[in-house]
């Protein structure tokens, strides 16, 4: 299979003063360099060490909204975690994320499109905040049972609109070098 499809349960946009969640909108313009308004739209991000700048690769993130609900079931947390909490732009439902690889691309109706550059890795931030939230088993487990199921993250190859409700079409590598010029 070349082509799977999803659809968007939440677009989200970073909170002020809140380091990792985000609140879902009915909308949102992705931009060139990430969804307007988010802290992490930006061509560039700082280097580990903050001492210079690198190409930003994690313009965006998504989770699938079946693997959320799997991972907390896995830690013991519900209700499982909200919209946004895990810090995503979007969150999907339809599909494994575990099964959507580096270099696909995702289509939306108005146009856009994302290419996924690799693997949203847990962090202890996400950790100190789910705990908050969901109790200290979230913040206890999250960082080790997190990994490799807390989504996909990339870059913006095409801006418009995503809403909620959108569907969303997942171009696998395979089949990304066959689709016609926008």
């Amino acid at each position: 299979m070349t082509t799977l499809i999803a659809a968007v349960e939440a677009v989200c946009l970073s909170i002020s003063g809140v380091r990792v969640a985000k609140a879902p909108q009915d909308e949102a313009f992705l931009g060139p360099h990430g969804f307007v308004g988010d802290r992490h739209e930006a061509e560039f991000r700082k280097t580990p060490d903050g001492a210079g700048h690198r190409p930003n690769h994690r313009q965006w993130s998504a989770v699938s909204d079946d693997e959320v609900a799997q991972l907390c079931a896995d830690m013991g947390v519900d209700p499982p975690f909200a919209l946004g909490a895990l810090g995503e732009n979007l969150r999907l439902s339809g599909l494994k994320l575990t099964e959507v690889p580096e270099g696909s691309v995702l289509e939306m109706p108005s146009g856009a499109k994302l290419l996924v550059s690799g693997r949203n890795d847990p962090c202890i931030n996400a950790a100190k905040e789910l705990s908050e939230k969901y109790g200290p088993q979230a913040g206890q487990y999250f960082v080790k049972q997190a990994f490799g199921r807390r989504g996909i993250l990339g870059t913006v190859l095409e801006t418009g609109v995503v809403r909620r409700g959108d569907p969303v079409t997942i171009l696998l590598p395979d089949a990304v070098g066959s689709t016609s010029p926008a």
